[in-house]
């Protein structure tokens, strides 16, 4: 059934119930096509949308040597940290 409404997130046909979550717009229920559906036609705008969303959350990301997301957390720990050991290297060669 996932399969089938990971379909339907494609359509401009799709829609949406508050107590069944995506539906088809012209039957107004869940998907009930075996392999293809025949009314099927493809969101373009839509499609568009999500790969830019994405695009966007993949240039905000910051990615380890292994290629794992660092937390936001982490990053910020680290530039707080990098500050107070330069200002205590001023300090030092101040004296």
């Amino acid at each position: 059934m996932s399969d089938k409404i990971e379909f339907c997130k494609t359509c401009t046909n799709r829609s949406f119930s508050s107590s069944q979550g995506i539906v088809c717009g012209l039957t107004n229920e869940k998907p009930a096509f075996l392999l293809k559906c025949d009314d099927f036609v493809r969101d373009v705008k839509h499609e568009k949308r999500m790969a830019d969303r994405q695009a966007a959350i993949e240039v905000d990301d910051i990615y380890d040597a292994n290629g794992k997301r660092v937390p936001v957390w982490r990053v910020v720990l680290s530039i707080i940290i990098f500050i107070l050991l330069l200002v205590r290297l001023i300090m030092r060669l101040s004296d």
